[in-house]
């Protein structure tokens, strides 16, 4: 390989498919967002809410739901609990 490939190879593992950047950058609102402690403290509590509440509900109707709906079926539930735990 010449050094062409080595610089375009480390480019791309670094910058454009990276990750854990896009997570970070996913990240970013959030920690605006969380300007003190207890603010943290809330939204990580709701986040985990969301989070065990939806894996639940998916977890019990996996079997159930066809592989035609299932993408839009597993939306609709966490958009269900996020708007739940929002109110």
């Amino acid at each position: 390989m010449s050094d062409v490939s080595y610089r375009e190879l480390s480019l791309n593992g670094l910058w454009k498919n990276n990750p854990a950047i896009v997570q970070l950058l996913g990240l970013c609102p959030l920690l605006a967002v969380t300007g003190s402690v207890v603010n943290a403290i809330g939204l990580a509590a709701a986040t985990t809410l969301v989070l065990v509440c939806s894996n639940t509900a998916v977890s019990l109707i996996r079997n159930i739901v066809s592989d035609a709906i299932r993408l839009p079926a597993f939306v609709m539930i966490i958009a269900a609990a996020v708007t739940c735990i929002e109110l």
